[in-house]
């Protein structure tokens, strides 16, 4: 396998003890660079999932063309993803990640001018959405990968917790900044901005280094990079399961989440643009919230327990949500499920990595995006379907419990899971 040039070394005994320092991953300069252009990704990001919701919204009065939008914004992980990772572990990742961006930029600024020309239909729709989604396939695979090589093991929770915080703030700020954009310019100003966000990224990789892969070593074909990296995942127990409740969840709390949320804003609780965005705004306030805390920790040694705890709260949330009747009490229930969020994300994708080799790592990640992103497009249109023919609320219930029975099985089948801690290896029982 290939190797990587990397401070690697074994966690320092201090390691055990709780760190205040929370903000310590950025004493790495390059960290701190790809930490800013993670910034101007999320946020870009955040604006263009609500932007094409509302823009949906606008043109469509159907679920089912709902979950279409969704499922073009997320077909391209589940088509590129795993290629997308094999490409990051053999060719220079800072540089591919350069040239998906590149792509965001291009294909968000037409956007906004074929919205601005109303020329915009069901096909265009479909297309550009389908175009971004392709940005986001190869691009995010690479963005984290690449985080476990720049900084030491040992920092390795407090790293990925503050990538997390930077997706968490602009989850606070995003949906508020598009639906500003929305309610002063239209749609189409909200996707120039995006192209605006994602060109300020660009300036922050020109000066970042990321260590080189040593390539020395015979040439394989793509598919075989990708089988091993399949291999990896399904040959470690805590990992598959982290992978396989990742996707579950992606597939049926986000997808619902990010198709029936503005439906049920706009159609049962009588709200704008900008008051559903606060929904979103609020998940991001508590995430940024928990994001914090859990960044004050250098290890947790029973992580993969905590994690299943935060599938149990999320699903429960995501059941009180559906049955809510008053605005108040939704934005309420999505600074709790954001406050709960902020755990279930960093510590899942800390355990993975944790127990990841870096030479397989772009590959795992892919699977990871794969998993995480990938689940979304499905639910979403599985989402859009069942609003339809069952209701919107009625879904979010039933999303929610069925994600409290998959966390009790969890539990209690997975003793590997349970003893995982967050930089590496098992907790004995």
């Amino acid at each position: 396998m290939a190797t990587v040039t990397r401070a690697d070394s074994a966690p320092p005994r201090s390691e055990r003890r709780l760190s205040l320092q929370t903000f310590s991953a950025f004493q790495s300069r390059n960290f701190t660079l790809l930490w800013a252009n993670n910034m101007t990704f999320a946020l870009s990001q955040s604006m263009r999932q609500f932007a094409f919701t509302w823009l949906a919204l606008e043109l469509f009065d159907s679920g089912q063309a709902l979950g279409l939008i969704i499922f073009a914004l997320g077909l391209p992980i589940l088509v590129f993803g795993l290629p997308a990772g094999a490409l990051a572990d053999r060719i220079d990742r800072r540089l591919l990640l350069f040239a998906s961006q590149v792509g965001g930029v291009a294909v968000t600024l037409l956007t906004a001018v074929l919205i601005w020309a109303d020329v915009m239909t069901t096909g265009l729709t479909m297309a550009l959405a389908l175009a971004l989604g392709a940005t986001v396939a190869f691009g995010q695979p690479v963005r984290v990968a690449i985080v476990p090589s720049l900084v030491e093991r040992s920092r390795l929770l407090n790293a990925v917790t503050l990538m997390s915080l930077s997706q968490n703030v602009s989850m606070i700020a995003g949906p508020a900044i598009g639906g500003a954009m929305i309610a002063l310019g239209g749609v189409g100003a909200a996707f120039a901005g995006q192209s605006v966000l994602l060109g300020i990224g660009l300036i922050a990789l020109l000066p970042m280094r990321v260590p080189s892969i040593d390539r020395s070593g015979p040439r394989r074909h793509l598919g075989a990079e990708v089988r091993e990296g399949l291999a990896f995942v399904a040959g470690h127990p805590g990992i598959r399961t982290l992978m396989l409740v990742l996707m579950t969840t992606a597939l049926v709390m986000a997808g619902t989440f990010m198709t029936l949320l503005p439906k049920i804003a706009k159609e049962d609780l009588n709200v704008g643009a900008f008051e559903t965005s606060m929904f979103f705004t609020a998940m991001g306030v508590g995430m940024l919230m928990s994001s914090l805390l859990l960044a004050s920790f250098s290890r947790l040694d029973r992580a993969g327990l905590w994690f299943i705890v935060t599938l149990i709260t999320g699903g429960t949330l995501n059941a009180a949500f559906g049955v809510s009747l008053w605005y108040v009490a939704s934005v309420a229930i999505m600074f709790a499920t954001g406050w709960n969020a902020g755990f279930f994300t960093n510590l899942n994708l800390t355990l993975i990595q944790a127990n990841t080799p870096h030479e397989v790592m772009g590959r795992v990640m892919s699977i990871y995006t794969l998993a995480m992103a990938g689940g979304m497009p499905l639910g979403g249109l599985l989402a859009g379907l069942m609003a339809d023919v069952w209701g919107s609320r009625e879904w979010f219930v039933a999303c929610g419990l069925a994600l409290v029975a998959i966390a009790i099985v969890v539990l209690f089948t997975q003793p590997s899971l349970r003893r995982m801690r967050s930089s590496g290896g098992e907790t004995p029982e």
